[in-house]
């Protein structure tokens, strides 16, 4: 059974499952180079389907996530929408709901009729999942767990379908929700509103206010949270968040102009972050308590906070948790293949459906290729090229020299962290390396900071994980060790000492892990510090001549690119193959 499930909103892009295993996911920015792309995701489809070797015509199913999704054109506006106040919300309340309905069905056939024209598929195989549903359902279906317990499904974002959260219990193939948020009490809204207030990008630098939050003094923080709960609450259940006034999340900007004046802009971070936190802490709690089931599955935007998984983590009554990686609405499309491959198969599911893997889901480009793009893009350079029967241990004493390299290899990852094969990597205990790359290429504001990969079986040497919770996709932030700290400091919040770290599992990627391995043996350190391959503003790069254009447009010094290692003239590479 072949199911294709698009998502073709902000950051839109494709998934392709076969026989309940993910075949192929790929984001459309990876593609057409613009970030958080938007719209129909006609490059990504091809893709996905390239890279499985099959034709739309053998698809059986193709999934749209959520009901209803806005054109490309609208969401290319959508911070038109973020000046809002209650003079706003008044108007759009006198809104026809006939009309409504009219703009749902156009864009519902609208939608349709791009899939059949693009596919050349009949409209019987066209579906539609409910936006958190789908959320929902990435989360259930992609988590290492036993489907046949009980597992507690938690969705958070601004909105979707017109909901903003949702408490779900998951058994077999059921997924059944007892608790929904409208849209209008929307956490993920608050976040995003004061995203762009403090002059930032809205759905895209919303980890800018986590990154800054630490900086903020606390009695600082504190009156910013204490705002915000003039605002948002939960329910006396404590399974919804409901208004604490009358004013709708979509609609908060002159409330939070007004009452942010004169506030620092740490502390504006510090203030949200903390609200969030606690707020959402608190749900979950509460939903574990009423459900009795401490197993948590987590999606929807709100769950890309780090911070917050971590606390949610922490709760006593958590006993399992899984984030599912990327869980913006880019990952929509995961959560459209899984339910509908449930609703086809029916009990069948259990036994056939593949949990999530690992992330290494886009294309793979051979020595050959490779080869070429190399020849083509170094002539004329004076840049040094060798290629080397370990590339892996190469790039190891290359980095253990205290080096940068920009890492190429295998499978593009999806999604919006690099896990090792789209990444720059240096040594993590040197502090002036994160000068040093922001120097080169990333450009990233001062406060934030970088992350680090380590062997999985080395984890407890670094962080502190007393539930022992994995992290494959550097969806959790852990405290570090006080005892190693140090060494692994240039891939650690600088201000509170956390680490958002990726585990690098031999089983799943075996030769990023030997990369590591081969830097541990020469270092002692098990760790290296991890950032994505591209330039500033950019998507990761997909393809062996993007990286090499990055490599020449940067202060880059070196580039592994598969079995190959490049260097700038005035870099000396290793002995290896001419």
């Amino acid at each position: 059974m072949k199911i294709l499930g698009i998502h073709d909103g902000h950051n839109c892009g494709a998934t392709l499952l076969i026989d309940g295993k993910i075949a192929a996911a790929v984001c459309e920015e990876r593609l057409t180079r613009r970030k958080n792309e938007l719209g129909y995701p006609e490059k990504s489809i091809q893709e996905v389907l390239d890279i499985a070797g099959i034709t739309a015509a053998e698809l059986d199913q193709v999934a749209y996530a959520s009901n209803f999704m806005h054109t490309a054109d609208h969401l290319d506006r959508a911070v038109e929408w973020y000046r809002a106040g209650y003079e706003e919300q008044m108007r759009d309340r006198q809104r026809d709901k006939t009309y409504l309905q009219a703009v749902f069905d156009k864009r519902r056939e609208e939608r349709i009729a791009q899939a059949v024209e693009h596919l050349g598929i009949s409209e019987d195989k066209i579906s539609f999942v409910e936006h958190h549903l789908a959320h929902g359902a990435a989360a259930y279906y992609g988590a290492p767990f036993d489907l046949n317990e009980p597992t507690l499904i938690l969705t958070c974002d601004g909105a979707g379908d017109g909901l903003s959260a949702t408490v779900s219990i998951g058994n077999g193939t059921q997924i059944e929700r007892i608790a929904a948020t409208p849209r209008k009490a929307s956490l993920g809204k608050v976040y995003s509103r004061v995203t762009y207030l403090l002059g930032l990008q809205p759905w895209e630098h919303e980890y800018k206010i986590m990154g800054m939050a630490p900086y903020a003094e606390q009695k600082y923080a504190e009156e910013v949270r204490d705002i915000l709960r003039e605002h948002l609450k939960l329910s006396d259940d404590g399974l919804n968040f409901e208004l604490a006034s009358d004013l709708e999340s979509s609609y908060i900007y002159h409330f939070l102009r007004d009452r942010f004046e004169r506030k620092r802009f740490d502390a504006i971070s510090g203030g949200v972050q903390m609200f969030t936190e606690e707020i959402l802490q608190e749900w979950v709690r509460r939903a574990v308590e009423h459900t009795g089931i401490h197993r948590v599955v987590c999606g929807g935007g709100v769950f890309m906070n780090v911070k917050a998984n971590k606390l949610v983590g922490e709760l006593e009554s958590v006993d399992e948790l899984f984030i599912f990686p990327s869980c913006g609405d880019e990952s929509l499309s995961f959560g459209a293949v899984w339910s509908e491959y449930a609703r086809l198969s029916g009990e069948e599911v259990g036994k056939a459906r593949e949990p999530l893997q690992h992330l290494y889901l886009g294309r793979e480009f051979s020595d050959a290729e490779i080869k070429t793009s190399i020849d083509a893009g170094i002539e004329g350079t004076g840049c040094q090229v060798r290629r080397y029967e370990d590339i892996d241990r190469t790039v190891a004493h290359v980095l253990a020299g205290n080096n940068v390299v920009a890492r190429f290899a295998g499978r593009m990852e999806w999604g919006a962290r690099a896990l090792g094969n789209r990444s720059i990597l240096t040594n993590p205990s040197e502090w002036a390396n994160v000068e040093k790359i922001n120097a080169m290429i990333k450009k990233r504001d001062f406060w934030m900071p970088f992350a680090p990969s380590l062997l999985a079986e080395e984890s407890d040497r670094y962080l502190v994980n007393p539930k022992g919770f994995e992290s494959p996709y550097m969806m959790l932030a852990y405290d570090t060790q006080e005892a190693t700290e140090r060494e692994i400091c240039a891939a650690v919040q600088p201000r509170d000492k956390t680490a958002r770290a990726q585990f690098v599992y031999k089983e799943t990627n075996p030769s990023y892990w030997n990369l590591i391995k081969a830097f541990e043996e020469e270092t002692g350190t098990a760790c290296v510090l991890n950032t994505s391959f591209n330039l500033h503003g950019y998507p990761l790069i997909n393809t062996p001549g993007e990286a090499l254009e990055v490599f020449f447009d940067s202060g880059l010094d070196y580039l592994a690119v598969g079995n190959y290692l490049l260097s700038k003239p005035d870099c000396s590479l290793p002995e290896g193959q001419e």
